[in-house]
């Protein structure tokens, strides 16, 4: 790759993570005028991520879309292999949506505000029982009709690592569906702990909502494994487009 082709990756790059600010600007904005958090949430996630992917070259092909809109609130499930993450989850469900991020993430000068904005909550895994308390309000917005999009392997990687518990023990708290969201290959846009993003075309594969009103404490590494599962075989036998 020539040193022209380098600067092109770093300019897109540049404008496709500011355009999340300018999506968060908009929405701010547009919350104040409407005296509306949610609606600005909205157009902050919506406008953001629409920008931004389309600055940095970044096309969705999403299969299974109905799935996203079928059951809400839920608990959207992603593997997480890319900061591209955010704005294809956020250009995949679009609004009515928030968060859970790692605390350190608090402090990153462009996702903190837009999380703090967003209703994000931010937890320390280091000590289990602040990260409990501040999933709390996750619980209530589940059930005042905001879905959750969260990673359940906790960190970025390239090949599918072990889930936690803490999804799965939120869709039983706030009695609402989980909804698999398989990526495919942002990783290779923008590798797990890189800031550069080649353009190009990300796969995703939303999968059928998974029923949870059955579920127990007591079952729940059964279920776990089960949804985990759905991921691998969705990984290794990608399905055809229809239509």
């Amino acid at each position: 790759m020539t040193g022209i082709e380098d600067l092109g990756r770093v300019a897109r790059s540049v404008a496709g993570i500011t355009s999340m600010g300018v999506g968060a600007a908009t929405g701010a904005g547009f919350a104040l005028l409407n005296r509306d958090r949610r609606a600005g949430v909205n157009v902050a996630a919506n406008l953001g991520s629409e920008l931004s992917l389309a600055a940095a070259g970044v096309h969705l092909e999403v299969q299974g879309e109905e799935h996203a809109w079928s059951h809400r609130p839920a608990i959207f499930v992603f593997n997480h292999q890319s900061q591209l993450d955010v704005p294809i989850m956020a250009a995949v469900l679009k609004r009515d949506f928030t968060g859970v991020a790692k605390k350190s993430l608090q402090a990153n000068p462009i996702f903190g505000p837009l999380g703090r904005f967003a209703g994000v909550a931010f937890i320390d895994r280091s000590d289990p029982a602040a990260a409990r308390a501040a999933l709390e309000p996750v619980v209530h917005s589940l059930r005042e009709g905001v879905s959750l999009a969260v990673a359940p392997e906790g960190t970025r990687s390239l090949e599918l690592g072990p889930f936690k518990k803490g999804p799965f023990h939120m869709a039983i708290q706030g009695e609402v569906p989980m909804v698999p969201v398989v990526i495919r290959n942002a990783g290779q846009l923008m590798p797990p702990h890189s800031y550069v993003i080649t353009p190009g075309t990300v796969q995703v594969c939303v999968l059928e909502p998974i029923d949870t009103s059955g579920w127990s404490t007591e079952t729940i590494e059964e279920h776990r494994d089960a949804v985990r599962q759905l991921f691998l075989d969705t990984l290794a036998d990608w399905p055809q487009p229809t239509g």
